[in-house]
């Protein structure tokens, strides 16, 4: 039969169908049956649709589209390459990835693994416990993480350095172990680039116990990370006169609290105690109402700043705690008999607890009487609700010695979860060197959760959404794997494609 060539016009759009002619016999008649080409495009066919397989997978793609940006911008597989190889780096970048998504994937990574986009962009990745364990001693062994570390503290220019000094548990707590144990605490001190607000380095200050000594080391780690000056962010409330005086009189200025009790600042507290709740001392900090006074501490011969902050949702939770739970004690305790084998004193503090100092208690007719020694309590409770932030930098405000706070809890945190879930290698074997390795690991992947967080809050994302509902609006992106090995992307609606485009982002893969 003749067979020729039609352009049907459809919507402004040309159109490429193939006529054949035919006989019908029935109608005796000549019919014709089309069969499209495609677009004509400069007289040929080009098709613009190809009929697809059923849908095989769906991968999780859109809360990774940050990650994957982080990667990028920071150069990581680059630097990360310099001492890995190709297999090593994806397997690095897989871990972080999975403990930023999904903590508990770092248990079993692997089958994390195949229900993600990774698979895609690090193909032919062999994820076995085997290969992890080895990239984490290599990572744990000499001095690869300064070197990492050396290499992204070049990334950014400023040279002015925040050091956040944290407690990481690098050992796991059995529930039934209540023998002779070791806390497992491993102290160290983080270096962020203050005007990109990344962490770029790290240092282990578990030898130094001496502040001054800590600060010396500190020091030296500045130099070693490019920077040119730097503040001290500790959590540590100082006791001693030897590290108080270390912290306060460094060359390089601390940020800490202190007890409220101290005598460095008890008369302060006093003599401003009726101010405490004046109007012009009202701030607000992350939502919550505070109040606080700025107050100069002479000590020696030096002036030193410090910020008295009182928060009226602690005291309340406090003073309503500790009311519920004296009441509670009293209620169990107050009448029982006390029979012969009983030592009284013993019940009393296995019971009370550490509420035992502000309760009193006498044994009358063998029945234990219990009552609280309401001024003991209410000299401990007075400043509850109070807390004191001392600086060494005359110029840091109070909203941000408490930023910085925050966010030294706030990644002590983040750490702790991630070497807590870290379990895919034998502790048994080279453990600490294995620990170091997986450190290295948490700490990269750190450094990109803050990258993107920076990015949020430096697009204005953060007045609209917290991250977390960024998080869980990009979750909504999927990738569907179609037969002819082909992804189609979908998931992508308004509020997805706003995100995406106020962060100038793009969710090509």
């Amino acid at each position: 039969m003749k067979t020729t060539t039609r352009v049907k016009k459809i919507n402004g759009h040309e159109y490429l169908y193939e006529i054949t002619y035919y006989y019908d016999k029935e109608t005796r008649r000549t019919r014709q049956k089309s069969r499209y080409l495609g677009k004509n495009v400069n007289g040929e066919p080009v098709r613009v649709r190809e009929k697809a397989k059923s849908p095989e997978k769906v991968y999780s793609y859109g809360e990774f589209i940050p990650y994957i940006h982080a990667v990028k911008s920071l150069h990581i597989q680059e630097i990360l390459g310099a001492h890995l190889t190709d297999h090593e780096v994806r397997l690095f970048l897989t871990l972080l990835f999975a403990g930023i998504h999904h903590p508990k994937a770092l248990n079993s990574p692997a089958s994390w693994y195949d229900g993600t986009v990774l698979p895609r962009v690090f193909s032919g990745l062999k994820i076995t416990s085997q290969n992890i364990s080895r990239l984490l001693k290599k990572l744990g062994e000499g001095s690869i993480h300064l070197s990492i570390c050396r290499s992204l503290s070049l990334i950014p220019e400023s040279g002015y350095m925040r050091i956040s000094m944290v407690d990481i548990p690098m050992f796991q707590e059995t529930s039934w172990h209540h023998g002779v144990s070791h806390h497992g605490i491993e102290p160290v001190a983080l270096f962020y680039d203050n005007i990109e607000n990344i962490p770029v380095g790290y240092l282990s200050s578990a030898q130094y116990l001496v502040t001054s000594d800590l600060v010396k080391a500190i020091n030296a780690g500045l130099n070693l990370f490019s920077g040119k000056k730097g503040i001290i962010i500790s959590g540590k409330g100082f006791s001693s006169t030897m590290n108080l005086y270390g912290a306060i009189f460094s060359e390089t200025p601390v940020i800490f609290p202190l007890d409220p009790d101290h005598n460095l600042i008890k008369n302060e507290i006093r003599k401003h105690r009726a101010d405490l709740m004046h109007p012009r001392n009202l701030k607000i900090f992350r939502g919550e109402t505070l109040f606080v006074i700025p107050v100069n501490i002479a000590l020696e011969t030096a002036n030193f700043k410090g910020y008295i902050i009182y928060s009226p949702r602690k005291e309340e939770e406090i003073r309503e705690r500790f009311g519920q739970d004296i009441e509670l004690i009293l209620e169990n305790l107050n009448g029982r008999p006390m029979y012969k084998w009983v030592n009284p004193a013993e019940a009393m503090a296995d019971i009370a607890g550490t509420y035992e100092p502000f309760l009193q208690w006498k044994v009358q007719n063998n029945r234990i009487l219990v009552d609280v020694k309401r001024k003991t309590l209410g000299r401990y409770l007075k400043n509850c609700g109070i807390s004191v932030i001392i600086t060494g930098d005359p110029e840091c405000e109070w909203d941000t010695c408490l930023e910085w706070l925050e966010e030294r809890a706030e990644t002590e945190r983040f750490l702790a979860t991630y070497i807590r879930n870290f379990q895919v290698f034998p502790l048994s074997v080279d453990s600490d060197t294995m620990r170091n390795g997986a450190f290295l690991v948490a700490f990269m992947a750190h450094v990109v959760n803050r990258w993107v967080l920076e990015q949020y809050a430096k697009s204005g994302l953060l007045s609209i959404y917290t991250a977390e509902k960024i998080h869980l609006e990009l979750m909504k992106i999927r990738l569907v794997g179609l037969g002819n090995d082909k992804v189609l992307l979908t998931g992508l609606l308004p509020r997805q494609k706003e995100i995406l485009d106020t962060l100038k982002w793009s969710a090509d893969i």
